[in-house]
């Protein structure tokens, strides 16, 4: 045994309220985590989304001109075709302001 004292009762106050300040910081770390886990999935959806707006749009869009013009299923199929590349380039643009920060989210 050595001959040191026990810590004086300031001494034990001040190493539990550090301990104590580690611990809340470590749990707003944690929520910090995840809060950016259900961003990604929000970033997810909008990615989602981006593409089949894009494909329903330009696909009734083609569909209508279809019954006008009598030309079915030929418009309908090059408007899908125009709406997938839509659909890619929006993705590709808003993936790549996500990834630079620019979007506000």
């Amino acid at each position: 045994m050595t001959d040191k004292d026990p810590p004086s009762k300031d001494e034990f106050k001040a190493r539990l309220a550090k301990a104590q300040q580690k611990q809340e910081e470590a749990s707003w770390e944690s929520r910090d985590l995840k809060v950016e886990r259900s961003g990604a999935y929000g970033r997810a959806w909008r990615l989602s989304v981006e593409i089949v707006a894009a494909l329903a749009l330009c696909g009734w869009f083609g569909w209508l001109l279809d019954r006008w013009l009598d030309t079915k299923p030929w418009l309908l199929l090059v408007f899908l075709i125009i709406g997938a590349g839509v659909g890619l380039y929006n993705v590709f643009k808003v993936a790549k302001q996500m990834n630079t920060g620019d979007l506000d989210e």
